[in-house]
């Protein structure tokens, strides 16, 4: 096509947000529902048939998947005289590549997006499929922080061999070493392409990286990784573990391998224990029912999609589909003030502001607490998602105590008892402590938290009436002067 189309099936087109040589993807809006979407449609002559199948695939598998951190697809058509097409959310942000070539990541902002790609990842194993595509080009950082898992490699057309088109040469560099080497993919070589994704995230480079297609595949089949200089030696044995070659000897999971790098990683304390309390609390993926699904490829289409990095149902053989019994969601949580330890279900997730929070199941109470004030407690509700949360203030004691004792104490005008005595003054607002005592002045102060008071506070005396001396002294000059 030389133009770019107007409309897309019912959806009004916006404009570009990117193209390569399988495609472009358009920026779009339903006119009946009034969102914004995105709308990949591949390019003609790319095998539009056998695309369309895995458009409704990945459709299929959104649906399904139903995850906080993975794309939502919305809808797959085919249009004349422009092909197959697949609707999507559409995520304001940038891709985590190109977050990347931004500069270094935080270590803690690497690790709270690594929890959510990990949980994608999990949701997507536990429905039974294979991504085969994972790097950082296929993932979405939205600008609230929140990651999204996307391009399940359906829409990408034949690959089944390596070629040296654009589209390909990035895929090879996450590869793992034993597909390489002509073994099936498994889980295994998805969690292989999620550890060279972090260590790209940290170093903004990759350990098998070389100047060529070729020379980075013998790299990563034979050679061991290279480390940047000054590579922390912490760092190097946990990704030298999770990047052997033998995938028995990597780590068992990627929750394992998480909790090695953030016990490994420069973090604050407080942030280290909220991260893990965060890794602990992810649910088992668990199998709730199934779904018999058709075998509709040939089995010379199956195998030129091995190599693919496509997400394959016909290829792997599947018979069902797990669910996940316990849906996830991500919270930004902030509090005013700042810096209060957030609390869910009695687990520390670490001061506020927080952000990519990832709920689990049947997660309900957020308890906040913050010295000088009151602890806040708040019940989840479905549809949360950013909080914010404001927290009173406690109220404090002062100690009063007088010289002479005995003064009457008064708070906003209200008696509290006499001195020496311990007066609760309320959080809120500023307040006017007042000691009265006969023959003496009035004593006023607005106490401040964590300031005390003179001990004991030294009471004036009134000045007294002037005495009969000075009067005979009037009385003399005044007859002077007559």
């Amino acid at each position: 096509m030389s133009l770019d189309p107007s409309t897309i099936g019912r959806f009004k087109v916006l404009g570009t947000l990117g193209s390569g040589a399988m495609g472009t993807v358009y920026l779009a809006e339903d006119p009946l529902l009034k969102r914004a979407l995105a709308i990949k449609v591949v390019r003609e002559g790319t095998g539009d048939a056998e695309v369309l199948l895995r458009f409704k695939r990945e459709a299929e598998i959104s649906a399904r998947l139903n995850h906080p951190n993975a794309i939502t697809v919305f809808d797959v058509g085919e249009v004349p005289d422009l092909g197959p097409y697949l609707v999507m959310e559409y995520v304001e942000g940038e891709s985590l590549s190109d977050r990347i070539r931004r500069g270094s990541l935080d270590p803690d902002e690497v690790v709270g997006l690594l929890i959510q790609a990990a949980d994608a990842l999990a949701a997507v194993h536990g429905l039974g499929i294979l991504h085969r595509d994972i790097k950082p080009d296929n993932f979405m950082v939205a600008k609230d922080g929140r990651l999204k898992l996307m391009d399940f490699g359906i829409a990408r057309g034949d690959q089944g061999r390596l070629t040296t088109s654009s589209a390909f040469l990035g895929t090879p560099a996450y590869a793992a070493p034993e597909v390489l080497n002509g073994a099936r993919a498994t889980a295994a070589s998805d969690q292989w392409a999620l550890v060279l994704t972090a260590f790209e995230m940290l170093t903004g480079t990759l350990p098998f990286a070389a100047d060529s297609v070729g020379a980075t595949l013998y790299r990563i089949a034979h050679e061991p990784p290279v480390w940047p200089p000054e590579f922390n030696p912490d760092l190097a044995a946990v990704f030298g573990k999770a990047l052997d070659k033998d995938p028995g000897k990597r780590f068992a999971d990627l929750t394992a391998f998480l909790r090695a790098l953030i016990e490994a990683l420069p973090l604050e304390p407080v942030r280290r224990v909220a991260h893990l309390a965060q890794l602990d609390s992810t649910a088992p993926v668990k199998a709730t029912g199934t779904l018999r699904i058709e075998r509709m490829v040939p089995a010379a289409a199956q195998n030129r999609w091995l190599w693919g990095g496509g997400v394959l149902i016909a290829a792997l053989g599947l018979g069902f589909f797990i669910f996940r019994s316990e849906p996830s969601r991500v919270l930004s949580i902030e509090s005013k003030p700042g810096g209060a330890e957030v609390f869910l279900d009695g687990t520390s997730l670490g001061r506020t502001p927080l952000r990519q929070v990832v709920v689990k199941g049947k997660a309900d109470l957020l308890r906040l607490e913050k010295p000088d004030f009151l602890p806040l407690a708040y019940h989840l509700k479905a549809e949360d998602k950013d909080l914010a949360l404001r927290l009173q203030p406690a109220p404090f004691h002062v100690q009063v105590a007088s010289e002479p004792a005995g003064a009457e104490i008064f708070l906003d005008g209200e008696p509290k008892g006499r001195t020496p005595a311990a007066i609760e003054i309320p959080g809120e607002g500023s307040h006017q402590l007042r000691l009265d005592l006969e023959g003496y002045q009035s004593w006023l102060v607005v106490p401040e938290r964590r300031k005390p008071l003179p001990d004991p506070i030294h009471l004036q005396k009134h000045r007294g009436k002037k005495g009969s001396g000075d009067g005979k002294i009037r009385k003399f000059f005044k007859g002077i002067f007559q």
